[in-house]
């Protein structure tokens, strides 16, 4: 299974996200066939996890995991750009000039967020800044 976003298929899970996503739900089984991947029924069982995640900085933990492609604790710019354009893809937003620009956007989120200074986020940082700015976690998790 690849792990390259940009290759994989719409519904496929990492085993990093299915961690992530069992270890926010509390969960301690995964893939239950043990094949590295999610069928359509183990699918079903996700969406049933993501909805048993209630608690807002759980619910942002796991997104922060989801984020974080370089698995090194950290939300870098070029990582956070990333997510922004996928963000407009899905929103079907065109016009990234300016005020909407992926990179401006992502740089202006980690100066806001970033408390320690380093120009990046870590996991409290993330969470805290979305917690206390409704307009960033908008952006950033909007069904969150």
């Amino acid at each position: 299974m690849s792990t390259n976003r940009k290759s994989r298929k719409s519904l496929e899970l990492t085993p990093k996200e299915i961690a992530a996503l069992l270890e926010a739900s509390h969960i301690t089984e995964e893939d239950v066939n043990k094949d590295n991947t999610i069928d359509f029924n183990e699918f079903l069982v996700v969406i049933v996890l993501i909805n048993r995640i209630n608690d807002l900085g759980s619910r942002l933990s796991f997104v922060f995991d989801m984020w974080d492609q370089s698995d090194d604790g950290h939300i870098d710019q070029k990582e956070l750009a990333n997510v922004i354009t996928a963000i407009y893809d899905r929103a079907g937003i065109s016009d990234r000039k300016g005020e909407r620009d992926p990179k401006k956007r992502a740089k202006e989120i980690i100066a806001k967020l970033d408390i320690s200074g380093d120009k990046k986020l870590n996991k409290e940082e993330f969470i805290t800044g979305c917690k206390n700015d409704p307009i960033i976690r908008n952006l950033l998790a909007p069904n969150v």
